[in-house]
């Protein structure tokens, strides 16, 4: 039974990976595009645009999504008012932003692109609902293809309104909003989701079932928007206070270590469904335990390798105009560290429906990191424009380690995890060495890289053993 568990994780992971890693690895792969065919500063606009729509998408759907994926896992629940509760509760939210969006005109880098950012926001939550909602009926492989097929459409459209009608801004934001309305209707109509769709005030509602989802979703629209101010607020603090074209290097630079983030969110989505399928407490303590010491493991020698590699890696990912954007890279991937922890030791408050928790501990990361970032941006772009953009890529990996710290403490109240401290301090001290040796450029520097790189290894090495082996046993 238990050894089932642990195979059925892997076998979701890798279903995801399939899905998920290889669309997000072509997308990081067109990265040399990008920044060959539009310049510094029309991509630090882009990514601009595409990150004030994520902050709208929680606020447009009230969270809603996190909510049709937590209880659509639960077999007890009448699907049908799990899926429209979903679909309403987006229908609304959304007229309620269109009817304000106007006033966004009078931001600047927004003027001119408010319907289009309106339109990348819709066709986000639309196909967001239909996916999570079809992930909870099962259907894990018709998820993954979506990911594939979304990733190929997105890159078709990119290369055609970009390289061929030469469409630059607007020809970005075209692509990803008719990927995402096509990939989402080809889950909405092979699964029939029509029929999941009650009628407003229908009596099959479970009208129950319908304010528990709301009130499970509804601390989320703070804590996605506090969570977007922790990722994304810097990338405005440079655009105010320094320039769109160091903003363009910053965003740049953060696509290397988001490598980590794909092999996180792959585990992710395997990972709920079987942290809520386990109702076991005791077991569930046993489980989480283990899995945290594979996943801390193999995440902090990605890292590592992440750091090590990031100069070499920006020779060719990038254009010349670009490269210098690789001192970015080794902070950026330790903040990434402690933010994958992080979101690990979240899914103990989505396991126990503690949604405030998960609000409380992102906001508090969200303040720190806010004040890191008016303070650290300002007082290091007195020495220069790339300084300053360093400051913010140091607050965010502060912001990170405070939200990792509080989470870990937290957490032991509702789930008593255990951890291995000394083998994660220890990983964590080596990965802040090799931060500082790498971007300061220490004589030796490379050799200082592999040795630390083959230490952590060593530390880490024996836990993904251990799970292999679990896994390769019959009984």
């Amino acid at each position: 039974m238990a050894q089932n568990r642990y195979k059925r994780l892997l076998s979701n992971t890798i279903i995801f990976a399939i899905g998920t890693f290889s669309s997000k690895v072509l997308v990081f792969l067109m990265l040399p595009f990008y920044t060959n065919i539009l310049s510094t500063a029309e991509y630090g606009t882009v990514d601009a645009l595409i990150n004030a729509g994520q902050l709208i998408i929680p606020i447009a759907s009230a969270g809603i999504n996190n909510a049709v994926i937590r209880f659509g896992l639960e077999d007890k629940n009448d699907r049908s008012t799990v899926f429209s509760t979903g679909f309403y509760t987006i229908a609304v939210c959304f007229l309620a932003v269109a009817i304000v969006s106007p006033l966004a005109n009078y931001i600047d880098f927004l003027n001119g692109y408010v319907l289009l950012v309106l339109a990348f926001v819709l066709a986000s939550n639309f196909r967001s609902l239909c996916i999570q909602f079809g992930l909870s009926m099962g259907y894990s492989k018709m998820y993954a293809a979506n990911g594939i097929g979304n990733t190929f459409l997105n890159i078709l459209l990119n290369i055609l309104f970009l390289a061929g009608f030469r469409w630059g801004i607007t020809g970005y934001l075209l692509a990803n909003i008719v990927s995402d309305i096509v990939m989402g209707f080809v889950m909405f109509i092979p699964l029939h989701m029509n029929r999941y769709l009650l009628p407003p005030r229908s009596k099959r509602m479970d009208s129950a079932l319908s304010r528990a989802m709301r009130k499970y979703a509804l601390p989320i629209i703070p804590q996605t928007i506090c969570q977007w101010i922790i990722n994304m607020l810097d990338r405005y603090m440079i655009v105010i206070f320094i320039n769109t074209a160091t903003n363009g290097l910053f965003a740049a630079a953060n696509k290397i270590p988001n490598v980590l983030l794909i092999v996180a969110n792959l585990f992710a989505d395997a990972w709920q469904i079987s942290a809520v399928k386990e109702s076991d407490e005791k077991e569930q303590i046993t489980f989480y335990t283990k899995v945290l010491a594979a996943y801390s493991s193999i995440a902090f020698i990605i890292s590592s390798g992440i750091i090590m590699l990031s100069r070499w890696v920006m020779t060719f990912m990038v254009a010349d105009d670009y490269f210098v954007a690789w001192h970015f890279i080794p902070v950026m991937t330790l903040a990434t560290t402690f933010g994958l922890l992080s979101t690990f030791l979240g899914s103990v408050y989505m396991l126990k429906l503690r949604s405030k928790n998960s609000m409380v501990t992102t906001v508090i990361c969200a303040i720190a990191n806010t004040t890191l970032n008016f303070i650290l941006i300002n007082v290091l772009a007195q020495q220069s424009d790339f300084m300053g953009a360093m400051g913010a890529g140091i607050a965010t990996m502060l912001s990170y380690f405070v939200l990792f710290m509080i989470r870990a403490i937290d957490t032991q109240r509702y789930l008593k995890i255990g951890w291995n401290i000394p083998k994660t301090a220890i990983s964590l001290a080596i990965l802040v060495v090799q931060m500082l040796t790498m971007v300061n450029e220490v004589p030796l520097w490379p050799v200082w890289q592999v040795g630390l790189f083959a230490l952590l290894f060593i530390i880490n090495v024996r836990e993904i053993l251990l799970s292999v082996r679990k896994l390769l046993r019959r009984e």
